[in-house]
Parts: structure tokens; C-alpha cells; sequence
């Protein structure tokens, strides 16, 4: 039975049609189309989204045009200011009242400072380098690199330092501006040579005949300019030229060189990504060193004098100026006829050199950072190789235009440049200008510049992942700052090289004698299938007293999921779109699934379903009602019989199987840990490793695209959220878990605190553990686990230990998900946070629940954190992740948290102090008596009156906290803002403000910060206490059942009334009866024998652990107690002689004058404000937090900000004119799913739409159509004769989605995708497949069309009638809609850039 039912047959033999009311009960009650929950808020940001990437994709392009140019124009202005030979530069005489022509001399001090600038410029980079490298080996651990790596990497990067000294000292001063900015196109002569020889076969088919031809003379061209104007030149420099260029293109010769068996070796171990940064923490600096020495020796000053006269160049000093009486100006280069003139000099100006470093390094980092920008988010294409590539003519033909003006007309760029510096042109005139060009045969220079586009044409087919970290993005960490457009376009990676692909690369295809290790292999990568790279999704949610509300939020989201997989798989299969497909499957692990009251329970092995599972069964069609819109009635499931309990099989609409576990707790050990031990042992175990038919190298890879959704009973989220989590995996390969941004639902104060504390939380700290390290903490409600790292040693083994310790229960089984975390962690996998993917769960709305929650949460935290702590050196050596400066950062955290409470009660006593102007001890005992009842009370009373207690306090503390607001307030109005008090709340506002606006979507989270901040006391001070006084208790704490005692029902022949056993209850009458196999059974006994047997534990047994929790407690309790007072008497006795110790605040002083009538005497003093103990306390260890977190916010941000770009599609523009088959075919791609989709969904009840009817609203009584007039009460005869014809109707079954699917795209009518614009080729090719498919699945079929062809269409005869009508508003829709999709193929026209729409 269970054979059939996995193969479909069992599906569609029970698949029966709706009932057909009767029309007295045929009154619907159709759920609202407007979004609520997780898809509301994806709805309101996607427009926004679309229009925010459109702004995105013009202003990359413009600022990376624009920032590559004047780059490279600064570049060769600084240059051409350097040399001491050369045209001398003409004054402008308007504005020094002088007559004739003047000219100023060339200045020693003035090159020096021009040589210092230069070389700054190109430090820039290479300090940012070496930045970057520190943070990365602070706060990360790589492995250090081999001498002869650190050898390779060295030669390579020095031969480029010393060729782009040449080429800036040497070169490029001997050279006019135009000539110049020509020769930029000139550097990439070794990689156009390695593109040939050895990168050719790698990017291009083989055996093309044209590729090959073009790339020889791509080569031959780029070598002309060594021959051509060394040859026209009688200049040492111009004839030395080959030497820089090709020295200088050595340094992107690795992103070229096709992996050969002979040098894979050399290029794997270059390649090594972040290990390099360890390398260049020397090597920016040696660079530096490296491009200033050779480029003083260069010059040709003395060597010392760049050092002694350093101060002396960027000061003001004088600039000798030459008047004539208009002779020739070239006389002047004599210097007997140069001191026979006039003589005059003008004043430097020292900030022209230093506008003209800071413009060029800034243009050059900008766009270095915008181009990776782009590749991030993939508009790569049209925002950045098309500028970097439109950069080299732009640059030569503004260059000359700039040089000609400055040239004709001294006075020309007086504003803009000084007038005794200026750009050396090609010619005094046009007429001299035209020779030139001729003379230096310039014409080949669009050789030049074609040669370099074909040698960088890989930056057009951009093959990375979107979001790619830096190092899968390009070769060098960093940038060239004098070469920056040549450097983004040739650092850019042509593929990725990883050491799988190296490996399999480098070995050759027939070994005549191959070693047994590279046999291997061979022989294992051969076994590697591709469906064995496909992502497996499986969803596992742990169940237990959920209620029906929860339920029906957590399989809507499940029934979301299995439309988008069904979708997806329709579209690779039908429209062949493979992008972002994954397999589905959905298991839930529900605990106490049964009632094993011997009272209630006839036979122990066939027990009753509690009513929590019968909920979960009878939610499941109303939750298919509220997502499809229609009756759906999702097959009955197939029950199976099982070592642990039961099992129910449902197959979903999206034909995606879910499973519902039903643990006995008889049977198998229950709590949420072990459901995670379940079925990771059972997906990862028995399904992965225990399959003696996969190779090893295939569980591998199998294992490495196995992704566990970890989800909670009552999580609300999109399929899009999921994406994100799995678009993160496959990005980084080390990611071992991610999780989503969660956000609490529910009402009520305690929800509102939670939704700022939530935010708070997100928003700051995991956005920060992110940045500087990794994420502590993947909260079980939503996260995603790779299998692989789950299987590592010290994972899953350790995660089946039994809590033998007092301590260990508290860390183990309080807080499973924090613990799996830690074991992650200290196994090597990096943990992240994804803010993009949001997730919605049901948080405590009461005061104790929420108690609860934290009670259990609070010790586990500490526990495990503590543990990695503790065990810190061991964890900075297995995870690159976690630095020593991390852990640092960590202890910080923890020691504020610990010293929490006494930090409050601290801040609470000058708060009193300070707004009601009591003294210090009176405010002391205000806040010493309620928080000593609080403690003597957890002591001794009941959970329950702690509660009462903790609660009656937080309300009067709540009330204070308000008073010392309104304190704060009129304190900050008395002393001004920039008192120490004040000063630090503003920022703690300013900073949470601005964290808001950098999350609009949750903007409105800010609100609730009024009610978190006035329970500060109480969940910082009383919740910390109460959870450390109960830690002894390890209750769930929330979600727990009331106990219902028996009422003693019986029979009349008094006989017990026992419920139906699971298996004979009436809600599974129709379901079948199957089993498993019997591998799969042996594999359930012998994994519930060996972890998962359930504990009995005797009575002595139990009472000694409670006893050691007891003494667990009172140990951390008064060690607790101790550390806060011990920290409250220090800082209280401090506070206490504050006027001996405190630091005199030297912001905004008051001056005060006092006039002595004694002694007649005017006393001026100024008084500084203090800051005492407390405040020192707060200022120096929260604020270097706080501004260590709000820097990381930032950084996270823009991450999360390129993840949402990456993964928003701008379908809004499209053209005729000039979109190719290739286009049509990607465009396809692009929008199969949301085809797919359209096509499968079924009807909703009442649904506008309907494309076989006309419309309600045309059709009036009268029988006029479409005049638009509306009766009153239309709206209610419309749904009247709805109802009187749908009984009528015969309807067709929409619960399965594949059928639906195939009914639509299979069948004889046409299609109108409504909402999904395509461009006439993408439709036409749409048809094609979709004959194609038609063809195929009926014999006989319609034949496949004839390309360019629309394929015969059968018209409906209601389509016939409904084409037929006159003019109506359905019909003039339809033609507003051609006319628009005429006028975007116009804008297309005009702007063919964007040919084929916006890609991404």
C-alpha cells in the first residue's frame, strides 16, 4: 500500500470532487485577498524595492563613468606636474596686472610635493589593504600562507609596483595628456597573452576559428604600441615603454591563466583567498616603500631632499614667473634667454595639490566600491562593465578637450587650476592638433582600446553568485588607485576558482600512469551526479500544544512553500527555468501526540490522539482554504503504524509530501531536544550515510546541498524568506546555520516590549555578531541548518548526551537551540543572520508567561556563552569566524550582563537622587527594600507569589521611570544637552533613531521603546534575579496544558466510555493503512535503543538531581548576589566621595562673576560640570559598546540592502527592437515561475478574472455592455446569480496544482498572463514550448511550430462571442494595454541600452 502511495497512484485514486450544496446552504464566506502577516510586509516593500534597483542601475552607472574619469584625469594632471623638461606653462594675465606673455617657471619644491602626492595616491589603497587584512586576521582566523605562497604573491605584486613606477615617473611625463590617457588601454598585454594561450578553451567553444583569430590580434595590437611609438620617438622614456606596460600587467596574469596540469599547482597555492590578507599585512606596506623609492630615484631630484624639504613643498611658497613680449615661448626653455626677461614670482597654493590627491583618491574608491556594488546585487552588465569599458574614450576625449582649452586660452580653467599649473597638450591649435595625431599615428588607438574590451570581455558575462564575498569577486583584495578602471576590469574573476574545480581541472583527461590517490579522484567526481547538487529542503517543526490560531499560520506557511517548489519544478520542467530550484519535503515532530491516561486509554498500543493533533488535523483544509482562496480538500492521510508512535502522510496540493511524526512518549524519549535528535539522526543518518549504494564522494555533495528548515509550531513566513537563507549557503561555503529577522505578533504590553526588544535585539547585537564574528545563537523558530556541518564530529554525536549534571541540564536542555549553536561553532561552522528573511511568531502576551519564558532562556544563554569562554582558545583555532578580539568582545558583553542588576539599581538611586532631590541614602533604601523583599521571596515562596511580587514592583518602578523622565527632560533644559547625563541619553536616543530609519519596515517598533524603556528595572534587575533564584526549575514554562481530571463517564451497562484509538479515529476513517519498510523499522529500534529510549528515572534518582539543581542554584545565586553588591558598595562608596573623585566634564563650562562687597572685588571663575563614578561607569564601558555596534549596524545594513537588490527582478521595461533570441530565452527563464504559478493556482471563489465569462459588471439587465452604468444594488444581484450558477456548474477538482497546471498550459485555449509582460519573442518562444510539451503529451498532437511562428490556436466559442461584442471596458483594458507596451518598445528605441529589460 505504502508503494502506492508514494508513487501517486494512491493520490489520484482517492482525489474526490467537491460536494455540491444545496442552494438554501450555498451562502460562501470567501477569505479577503488582502495580505496579512509575513506576505503584507514583503507587499508593501516590492514596488518600492523595483523602483529603488531602476535608481540603482542609473546612478552605478554614473558614478563609476564619472569617478573612472576624473580619476584618470587627476591622475595625468598630477603626472604632467612633475617633470622639470617640457613646455613651460603660460599665466594667465588677466588677474596679476601684468602685460605680455608670462610664463611660469618649473618649481623644486613644487615637483616634490607633486612626487609625495603621487605616492599618497598610491597608498591609499594600499592602506585601505592593509585594513582590511588586519580586521580579517583580528576577527578572523585564516590559515597562515606558505613561504612559497608569500614568495609567489610577492614577486608578482613587486614586478607590478616596479613597472607603475616606471610608467608614472618615467613614461607618462615625457607624454602629452591625450597620448596619456591612451596608453591606460595599453596595460593588459600578458593577460590578453595568457587569454590565448591558455584561457581561450576555457571561456569560448573550442574549435572556433573567429575567437582564435581575434584573439591573435587582440595580442598582435596591444603589442603594436611597444613598436610604433618608440619608433616615431627620439625620446629615452617613449623608447623604453615596453618595459613599464608589461611589467605593470603582470599583476592580473593569474585571472587569465587556464589551470594546466603545469601550473595548477602554482595558481592553488596563490589562491588560497584569505590566507593572502596575512600576506599583505607586510606587503601594502613594502609596496608603498617599494613605488616611493623607485619613483624618487626616478625623478631625478636628490634623494634626501624629498625628505628634508618635505614641509617646505606643502607650504605657500614662491613661483618664479617670466614675462616676455610675446616671442616664442619655447626660447624660454634656454636659460641664459630666460634670465635676460622680466622677472616676477606669485604666491603657491599648497591646497591645490591636496584637492587634487583627495579628488583622486576619492574617485578612485568610489568607484572600486560602487563596480563591487554592482557585481553584489548583478546588475554588473549595464552599471558597471559598460562604464568602465565607455571610460578610456571619455577619459582621452575630455583629457584633449580640457588640454586644448587651457592651451588656446591661458584663462580658460583659471577657477578650477591654478594658473602656474596646467595640463600639457597635444597641440597649441586644431591645425596642430590634426598633425599630431597623423605624426603619432593615433588613429590606432580604437585598436588599442577594442583590443582591451576583448581581453576584459568575461566582465559581460558575469558568472558569480549574487552577494559574493570580495574574494569570490576578484583576484586582489583591493584596487589600483592609478589605474582604476583597468584594474576593476581585469581584477575581476573570470571564474571561480575553488579547489574542487582546481582539482578536477588540473588532472589530465587520460593519465598513462596515474598515482591511486588522483585514480580516486577521478573515480569520485565521475560518481558525482548533477541532481546530487540540487538543494534539499526539509522542513522540520517540533509540535506540542500549539494552538488552532498558531497551527493555521505555520501550514499556511508550509502550504506556501509547497506552491513555490510545485512551481518551480513545473517550470524546469516544462519552461526549462532551473534557477533557485530545490526539492521540498516537510516533517513535523509532535510531542505527547497521544493520551496515555490509563483512565482514558483502552490499549496502550493503539492509544488516542490528543486534541492538539486532531486540531493539526482538521486545520489543514482550512488553512488551504485561506491561501488558495477555494475549497480545497486535501486528501486524506495515509497512517502508518511506527517503533515511536505514528506517522501521518500527507501529500499536499503541490504534490510535496508532509509528515507528521506522533511520538509516543511511552515509546520514545519527548521534549524538544530530542525531536532534533530524531530527525537528525533519521534525515542525515539512515537517509544519507546508511545508503550503501551512494559513493562517498556523493553523500559529500549530497550532504553539502542538504539544508534542515528548523521551524517552531506557530511561525508565519514566505517562501522568499527561505530563498534568502539558502541564496546565503550557497554563497558561503563554511555557513553552517542561518537565521531570519523574527518578529513577535500577538497583543498587549508585554508584546509591544517584546517587538522593541526584538528589534533592539536584531538590529544591534546579531547584526554585530555578524559583522565583527558570527552569531552566538540561531533561534530554533527559523533557521537553516546544512547537513554537512550538522554531521561534522562533536555535533550530532554530542548533541544525544544525557543531562547527567545539574549544570549540563540547564545548558543542554533549557536552551537546545543555543546549545546546537555552540556546538557549531566549536566544530568550525560560521552562523549568520539574514535581516532580509523575516519570520513571525506568536510571542508571551502575559506578564508570568513571559516570566517563564526568560527564566528558562537567561541561565542557558549564560551557560553556553560561559562555554565558549572558557573554552575560547580551542574555538579561535578550529572557526575562522571567532578571533581573540571577538571573545573580547563577548566578555564585555557577558560582564554587563552579569553586573546588570547592579548596574541598575545603581542608575535607579541617582535617578531618585536627581529628580526628587533626595539624598543619596534615602534613595539607597528606596531601591534596597522592595529589591531584598523581591530576593528573600524567591527564596522561599512559590513561583506564583514571585510573580505577584516581581509584578506589583515593576508597576511602581514603571511609574518611577516615568518620573525620571520627565526628570531627564527638565535636567537637560537646566544644564543643556551637552552635559554628561544628558550628552549619553541623546546619543542612546539619536543612535536607536537612526537604527530605526535604517529599518523602515520596522520603523514603527520605535513606538514601543517608550514601554521598554520604562520596564528597564524590571527586566533587567527583577527578571535577571528571578531567573537565577529558579534555575533549580526545569518546567517548559509556557505552552503547559491544564491538567483536566476524569469525570468517570460510563456506559449505561457501566461499561468506561473510552475514546477511539488513533488509529480507528474518526477523523482518519478514510485514510489508509500503511507501513514502513522494514530497513527503516530495524533503524528506528536500534536509534530509539541506543539514544532516544525513554528515562525512568527512580525516585532516588530524581530527588538527587533536584537536589543538585538546588545546590546549582544556590551556588550561582550567591555568587550573583555577591559580584552585584560587592560592585554596588564599590561604585555606592565612590558615588559617596565624588566630590574628592570625579572627572571635571570640559564640554560647555559655566562662567559665573561675583562681585565682593567686602573687599570691592570682581571674582571671575569657571565652573565644569562633574562626572561621577556612575556616569563614569556608563560612559566608557556601554558607550564603547554602543559604538561598536552602531559601526556594525551600518556595515550589516548595506549587506542586507545589496541581498534585497540581488534578489529583486525590474521587469518593467522591454523592446522589440533590439532583443535577441538569447534575451527571450533569459527573460523566459526569469518569469517561468511567476507563470507557473498563474497557471497553477486554482480559482478563487468569486474570482474577477475569469477569462472565459465576460464580467459582472458589463453584463447589465437591460442588456446594454459596457456602458459602465451601474443599478443600485448590482454588487448584490451579481453575487446573487453567482450562487444560483455555481451549483449549476460542472467544477472541476483544483486540489492538485501539477493538474491544474497541465489543464491550463496543455490545453486547446489560449493563455492571457495577466500581470506577467513579456516581449513578443519571449511569447513566441513561450508558445513553442508550450507545442513542444503538447506534442509530447498527446500522441498525434499539435506539431512544433516553425521558429518565429505562433503556433494554431482552438478559440472557445465563449472567447468567439466575448472577441465578437462591441466596444467594451474589458476590451478597451486590453488595447490600453498594447498601447503601452508600444510606447516602452518606443523608450527602448531611444535608449537601446537597456534592450532586453533591466537584468539581475
Amino acid at each position: 500500500m505504502s508503494g502506492d502511495y508514494e508513487t501517486g497512484d494512491y493520490y489520484i485514486r482517492h482525489r474526490k470532487l467537491l460536494d455540491q450544496p444545496a442552494l438554501w446552504d450555498s451562502f460562501q464566506d470567501p477569505p479577503s485577498k488582502r495580505a496579512s502577516g509575513s506576505d503584507a510586509d514583503w507587499k508593501k516593500l516590492q514596488f518600492f524595492l523595483k523602483l529603488f534597483k531602476l535608481f540603482v542601475y542609473l546612478l552605478v552607472f554614473a558614478v563609476i563613468l564619472a569617478t573612472s574619469v576624473a580619476a584618470n584625469l587627476v591622475y595625468l594632471y598630477m603626472v604632467g606636474n612633475t617633470s622639470g623638461s617640457g613646455p613651460r606653462v603660460q599665466v594667465c594675465t588677466k588677474y596679476l596686472l601684468l602685460t605680455g606673455e608670462v610664463i611660469a617657471a618649473r618649481n623644486r619644491l613644487d615637483q616634490i610635493a607633486w612626487v609625495w602626492a603621487l605616492v599618497f595616491a598610491f597608498a591609499a589603497p594600499e592602506l585601505f589593504t592593509f585594513l582590511r587584512a588586519l580586521r580579517i586576521c583580528m576577527f578572523k582566523r585564516e590559515r597562515r600562507p606558505t613561504q612559497r605562497e608569500v614568495a609567489l604573491v610577492t614577486l608578482f605584486e613587486l614586478l607590478h609596483v616596479v613597472g607603475l613606477a616606471l610608467l608614472t615617473f618615467t613614461v607618462l611625463p615625457a607624454l602629452d595628456v591625450t597620448r596619456g590617457a591612451m596608453l591606460g588601454c595599453c596595460v593588459c598585454f600578458v593577460p590578453a597573452l595568457l587569454n590565448l594561450l591558455t584561457g581561450m578553451r576555457l571561456r569560448w567553444i573550442s574549435g572556433n576559428n573567429l575567437v582564435l583569430i581575434l584573439s591573435i590580434l587582440a595580442l598582435i595590437v596591444q603589442g603594436s604600441v611597444f613598436l610604433v611609438w618608440p619608433a616615431l620617438s627620439d625620446k629615452l622614456e617613449v623608447k623604453l615603454l615596453v618595459l613599464p606596460l608589461v611589467l605593470v600587467s603582470f599583476r592580473w596574469w593569474e585571472n587569465f591563466a587556464n589551470p594546466h596540469e603545469a601550473i595548477a599547482n602554482i595558481i592553488r597555492t596563490i589562491r588560497c583567498t584569505r590566507s593572502r590578507y596575512h600576506t599583505y599585512l607586510y606587503l601594502a606596506p613594502l609596496k608603498v616603500v617599494v613605488f616611493a623609492g623607485v619613483g624618487f630615484l626616478l625623478h631625478g631630484q636628490d634623494f634626501f631632499s624629498y625628505f628634508s624639504l618635505f614641509l617646505d613643498a606643502w607650504r605657500p611658497h614662491f613661483i618664479t614667473l617670466v614675462q616676455t613680449n610675446g616671442g616664442n615661448s619655447s626660447a624660454l626653455n634656454s636659460t641664459h634667454q630666460a634670465n635676460s626677461s622680466v622677472r616676477s614670482s606669485m604666491q603657491s597654493n599648497p591646497n591645490a595639490m591636496v584637492y587634487a590627491l583627495a579628488a583622486q583618491v576619492g574617485a578612485a574608491y568610489l568607484c572600486h566600491v560602487f563596480g563591487k556594488f554592482a557585481c553584489k546585487i548583478k546588475i554588473q552588465v549595464f552599471s558597471c562593465a559598460l562604464p568602465l569599458t565607455l571610460a578610456g574614450p571619455v577619459t582621452v576625449c575630455l583629457a584633449t578637450f580640457l588640454a586644448q582649452l587651457r592651451a588656446s586660452d591661458s584663462c580658460a580653467l583659471h577657477g578650477l587650476l591654478p594658473d602656474y599649473l596646467g595640463l600639457r597638450a597635444l597641440g597649441g591649435n586644431l591645425e596642430e592638433l590634426g598633425h599630431a595625431c597623423l605624426e603619432w599615428a593615433l588613429w590606432l588607438w580604437p585598436l588599442w582600446w577594442l583590443a582591451q574590451v576583448w581581453t576584459c570581455l568575461h566582465i559581460w558575462q558575469p558568472r558569480n553568485d549574487k552577494n559574493a564575498p570580495t574574494e569570490k569577486l576578484y583576484v586582489c583584495p583591493w584596487y589600483c588607485g592609478l589605474l582604476v578602471d583597468q584594474c576593476s576590469m581585469m581584477n575581476r574573476r573570470i571564474v571561480d576558482w575553488s579547489e574542487e574545480y582546481l582539482a578536477i581541472k588540473s588532472e589530465p583527461p587520460a593519465p598513462i600512469d596515474p598515482k591511486p590517490a588522483q585514480t580516486e579522484r577521478i573515480t569520485a567526481n565521475s560518481e558525482v551526479r548533477e541532481e546530487d547538487k540540487v538543494p534539499q529542503l526539509i522542513v522540520c517543526a517540533t509540535m506540542w500544544h500549539e494552538t488552532e490560531d498558531e497551527m493555521m499560520e505555520f501550514l499556511k506557511s508550509i502550504l506556501r512553500l509547497d506552491e513555490d517548489q510545485c512551481a518551480r519544478r513545473l517550470a524546469k520542467e516544462y519552461l526549462k527555468a532551473e534557477d533557485e530550484y530545490y526539492e521540498l519535503e516537510t516533517n513535523i515532530f509532535f510531542d505527547d501526540a497521544f493520551i496515555l491516561d490509563p483512565q482514558k486509554c483502552e490499549n496502550k498500543r493503539n492509544p488516542p490522539m490528543n486534541d492538539y493533533v486532531k486540531t493539526l488535523i482538521n486545520t489543514i483544509d482550512k488553512a488551504a482554504f485561506e491561501v488558495y482562496g477555494v475549497n480545497i480538500r486535501i486528501k486524506p492521510p495515509l497512517k502508518i503504524d511506527t517503533p515511536y508512535g505514528g506517522r501521518l502522510v500527507w501529500t499536499l496540493p503541490g504534490r510535496t509530501k508532509m509528515v507528521a511524526h506522533l511520538k509516543n512518549k511511552d515509546q520514545i524519549r519527548h521534549k524538544k531536544r530530542w525531536s532534533q535528535v530524531m530527525y537528525m539522526y533519521y534525515l542525515l543518518g539512515y537517509r544519507i550515510m546508511d545508503t550503501v549504494h551512494l559513493h562517498p564522494r556523493r553523500k559529500v555533495v549530497i550532504a553539502e546541498n542538504t539544508f534542515i528548515l528548523a521551524l517552531d509550531g506557530d511561525i508565519d513566513f514566505q517562501p522568499r524568506a527561505v530563498h534568502l537563507l539558502i541564496d546565503r549557503m550557497k554563497a558561503v561555503e563554511e555557513l553552517g546555520a542561518a537565521c531570519g529577522r523574527i518578529h513577535p505578533v500577538g497583543r498587549g504590553p508585554m508584546v509591544w516590549y517584546q517587538r522593541f526588544e526584538y528589534a533592539i535585539g536584531h538590529w544591534l547585537q546579531k547584526a554585530t555578531e555578524h559583522v565583527i564574528g558570527c552569531v552566538l545563537c540561531s533561534p530554533g523558530c527559523f533557521s537553516l541548518f546544512r547537513a554537512s556541518a550538522l554531521m561534522e564530529n562533536s555535533v550530532m554525536k554530542r548533541y544525544t548526551m544525557i543531562s547527567s549534571e545539574a549544570m549540563k541540564m540547564v545548558q543542554y536542555d533549557q536552551g537546545e537551540d543555543r546549545w546546537l549553536c555552540t556546538l557549531l561553532l566549536k566544530a568550525g561552522s560560521r552562523v549568520e543572520y539574514c535581516a532580509a528573511s523575516d519570520a513571525y511568531t506568536h510571542a508571551p502576551e502575559s506578564f508570568n508567561e513571559f516570566y517563564n519564558q526568560r527564566r528558562r532562556w537567561v541561565p542557558s544563554t549564560i551557560a553556553n556563552i560561559f562555554d565558549i569562554l572558557a573554552d575560547a582558545k580551542t574555538v579561535v583555532q578550529k572557526n575562522n569566524s571567532i578571533s581573540t578580539m571577538y571573545v573580547w568582545y563577548q566578555g564585555m558583553l557577558m560582564i554587563g550582563t552579569v553586573l546588570g542588576p547592579g548596574t541598575i539599581f545603581l542608575m535607579m538611586v541617582g535617578a531618585l537622587v536627581a529628580v526628587f532631590t533626595i539624598n543619596i541614602w534615602t534613595a539607597f533604601l528606596w531601591n534596597f527594600f522592595p529589591l531584598l523583599l523581591f530576593i528573600l521571596s524567591c527564596v522561599y515562596l512559590k513561583q506564583k507569589y514571585q510573580l505577584l511580587i516581581a509584578f506589583v514592583i515593576s508597576s511602581i518602578y514603571c511609574l518611577v521611570m516615568m518620573a525620571v523622565l520627565i526628570g531627564i527632560i527638565v535636567q537637560m533644559l537646566e544644564d543643556g544637552p551637552l552635559a554628561p547625563a544628558s550628552l549619553f541619553f541623546l546619543l542612546v536616543a539619536v543612535q536607536i533613531t537612526i537604527a530605526g530609519f535604517m529599518h523602515p519596515q520596522e520603523f514603527w517598533a520605535l513606538l514601543c521603546g517608550v514601554i521598554y524603556y520604562i520596564t528597564i528595572p524590571s527586566m533587567y534587575m527583577l527578571l535577571m534575579i528571578y531567573s537565577v533564584f529558579n534555575m533549580n526549575d526545569v518546567s517548559w514554562g509556557t505552552r503547559e496544558a491544564p491538567t483536566i481530571k476524569d469525570d468517570g463517564q460510563e456506559t449505561s451497562n457501566g461499561a468506561k466510555n473510552y475514546p477511539h484509538g488513533w488509529l480507528n479515529d474518526p477523523l482518519l476513517v478514510n485514510s489508509e493503512l500503511g507501513e514502513i519498510p522494514i530497513k527503516e523499522n530495524k533503524f528506528w529500534k536500534d536509534v530509539i535503543k541506543e539514544y532516544l529510549k525513554p528515562l525512568e528515572l527512580s525516585r532516588e534518582q530524581k530527588q538527587l538531581m533536584d537536589d543538585g539543581l538546588k545546590e546549582l542554584r544556590n551556588m550561582i545565586a550567591f555568587a550573583f548576589v555577591m559580584v552585584n553588591a560587592i560592585f554596588v558598595l564599590i561604585v555606592f562608596l565612590l558615588q559617596l566621595k565624588k566630590e574628592f573623585l570625579h572627572l571635571n566634564w570640559p564640554i560647555d563650562p559655566r562662567d559665573f562673576i561675583t562681585f565682593n562687597r567686602e573687599n570691592l572685588q570682581l571674582d571671575i571663575y569657571r565652573e565644569y560640570k562633574e562626572l561621577d563614578p556612575i556616569g563614569l561607569c556608563f560612559v566608557i564601558f556601554f558607550g564603547l559598546i554602543l559604538i561598536i555596534q552602531f559601526i556594525a549596524m551600518f556595515f550589516h545594513r548595506f549587506a542586507t540592502l545589496c541581498q534585497l537588490l540581488a534578489t529583486t527582478h525590474v521587469d518593467w521595461f522591454r523592446s522589440n527592437g533590439q532583443f535577441t533570441d538569447e534575451d527571450a530565452a533569459h527573460e523566459l527563464k526569469g518569469s517561468a515561475v511567476n507563470i507557473v504559478r498563474r497557471l497553477q493556482r486554482p480559482k478563487r471563489l468569486f474570482e474577477e478574472d475569469d477569462e472565459d465569462e465576460p464580467h459582472y459588471d458589463e453584463v447589465l439587465p437591460n442588456g446594454r455592455e459596457g456602458s459602465g452604468e451601474y443599478r443600485d444594488g448590482s454588487h448584490r444581484r451579481q453575487t446573487i446569480c453567482r450562487l444560483t450558477e455555481n451549483p449549476n456548474r460542472s467544477q472541476s477538482d483544483n486540489s492538485d496544482l501539477v493538474l491544474n497546471f497541465k489543464r491550463r498550459f496543455l490545453g486547446e485555449d489560449d493563455l492571457t498572463l495577466k500581470n506577467v509582460l513579456l516581449n513578443r519573442k519571449s511569447q513566441m518562444l513561450f508558445q513553442q514550448r508550450r507545442s513542444k510539451a503538447k506534442a509530447a503529451a498527446t500522441p498525434g498532437g499539435t506539431p512544433t511550430p516553425m521558429a518565429g511562428t505562433r503556433p494554431p490556436m482552438l478559440e472557445s466559442p465563449e472567447k468567439r462571442r466575448f472577441r465578437e461584442r462591441p466596444f467594451s471596458s474589458k476590451y478597451y483594458q486590453e488595447n490600453l494595454q498594447r498601447i503601452q507596451l508600444l510606447i516602452l518598445e518606443l523608450f527602448h528605441i531611444i535608449f537601446p541600452e537597456t534592450g532586453g529589460g533591466l537584468r539581475c
